[in-house]
């Protein structure tokens, strides 16, 4: 048998699939239509990588399995090409992004892409920098503005000073104890810039509705943990001598009779007043040039300051100690947390880093009554109410909503619905990305570009839009 001679073969056959435009179905005319759709890859500088092979093969071997069926199979492909490493790595050479797209682009699919011999249809070929494709999602964004569903607003980020410009967490560095800039290893900053925000919380509860879908029971549970719905109760405290108060979120107001202290997120309003302390305001600046990933980091060493304030409990009048800590987060929840150390992991491991007292007001199914003194002693899951008054004896689920409703019938608290899913920011101060279609007035505020001025023209369905009547911006 001669020898097989892949590189003679495969582009032989290649060849013919290009001539013959194997690939490129008739969609309008297709009597059994599949779209079978892959990510893009992101064309940097250094071309494919295994990664691709392995998200592309398994797709292709199914389009081409459903080919065999009789299926008319539209394989799209394109390129991701906005963004931070087409960015990064024409500062390095010097180009314009512009153009290096061009080079990058035309050295993925002519020498590497085609030689992988996927079904991919190049007549319709995607770039996300070419106008003639990102005027669709401003088109998008104009209709999701219209409707209620885009909003600019203030967000904690990383700045770097040198570079001036914004950076994603993939861009920062640990260094030290220090976060620094991938470009130019400036120390990383945490500022509050304006940022625009799809407002994809409002379709939270909808995103859990599983009904009609056909999805793995494992994939419903990612979901279900990355939307993270909470029912629980705002309660608010008063603050020793002065009239401010605070709010803070709770799934366990079970066990209020055991609070004994109250952290503050570094970003909350309250704790801007205490700026002029030193310590506090040395802490604040620390706090604020970490990652929001790196703040709530497991088994991370808890830090803290004393504010000198106290938070006094509804329930039993006892002062609450005001701290403030990294590990809060003002973007969750309402920036403020109830420290409940015998019942909670987070809020014991805290306790016991700065000596506060720990009051044990539930008792497990191991009867232990002990002073809890280590973390395997700490009861968030199930037991029975203790030193808690009009709740004792009761199982922790019943007693949370009893005391719900009494906080509720006192005016104290008020029942919520919380999310760990957050509003989605999608702006960036980089210049590499796609023009947001909004324009500031200085009577109106901000106003959409009108779609009459654009062009709308689709690259896969090679159709233009009817509406307008002149051309492009």
């Amino acid at each position: 048998m001669k020898p097989y001679d892949h590189k003679k073969i495969e582009a032989k056959w290649q060849k013919r699939w290009e001539q013959a435009k194997l690939f490129e179905p008739d969609i309008a005319k297709a009597k059994k239509p599949f779209y079978n759709l892959m990510m893009f890859p992101y064309p940097s500088g250094e071309g494919l990588h295994v990664g691709h092979t392995y998200a592309f093969g398994g797709a292709d071997a199914y389009g081409r399995f459903k080919r065999l069926q009789g299926y008319d199979v539209f394989e799209p492909m394109g390129f991701d090409a906005f963004g931070i490493h087409s960015e990064n790595f024409a500062i390095k050479k010097g180009i314009h992004p512009q153009e290096l797209i061009k080079t990058t682009t035309t050295y993925f699919r002519e020498k590497q892409m085609k030689r992988y011999g996927g079904m991919w249809d190049w007549s319709r070929q995607v770039d996300t920098t070419d106008p003639d494709y990102y005027h669709w999602t401003q088109w998008l964004f104009v209709k999701l503005f219209k409707q209620g569903l885009v909003e600019r607003k203030k967000a904690p980020l990383n700045w770097c000073p040198s570079c001036k410009t914004v950076l994603s967490d993939e861009q920062v560095e640990a260094k030290g104890d220090k976060s620094v800039c991938e470009r130019c290893k400036t120390e990383v900053e945490r500022k509050e810039t304006e940022q625009w925000f799809f407002k994809i919380t409002q379709y939270a509860e909808r995103l859990l509705d599983y009904h009609g879908t056909q999805w793995p029971q494992t994939t419903r549970q990612m979901q279900t943990n990355w939307i993270a719905k909470k029912q629980g109760i705002n309660i608010v405290y008063k603050v020793e001598g002065s009239q401010e108060t605070i709010t803070c979120f709770t799934t366990r107001p079970d066990t209020n009779f055991g609070a004994t202290f109250v952290v503050l997120a570094p970003e909350h309003p309250i704790v801007v007043s205490l700026l002029k302390n030193p310590k506090i305001r040395e802490y604040i600046e620390k706090a604020k040039n970490k990652s929001e990933l790196e703040r709530i980091t497991e088994g991370r060493k808890k830090t803290g300051v004393f504010t000198g304030l106290y938070a006094l409990n509804n329930l039993n009048g006892k002062k609450m100690p005001i701290w403030v800590s990294d590990f809060v987060l003002m973007s969750v929840g309402t920036g403020a947390v109830i420290g409940v150390p015998g019942h909670d992991l987070r809020d014991f491991e805290f306790a016991q880093q700065f000596k506060l007292p720990v009051v044990r007001v539930v008792v497990g199914s191991d009867g232990d009554k002990s002073e809890i003194t280590r973390s395997e002693q700490v009861q968030e899951a199930e037991g029975i109410m203790i030193n808690s008054e009009f709740l004792d004896g009761l199982d922790i689920h019943q007693a949370t909503e009893k005391i719900m409703d009494y906080f509720e019938e006192k005016g104290w608290g008020k029942r919520v619905t919380t999310y760990r899913l957050r509003d989605w920011c999608i702006s960036r101060q980089r210049y590499w990305g796609p023009p947001i279609p909004m324009i500031y007035c200085q009577k109106c505020g901000w106003v959409a570009v009108p779609e009459r001025i654009c062009r709308f023209y689709c690259p896969i369905l090679k159709i233009t839009s009817p509406r307008v009547k002149v051309s492009r911006r």
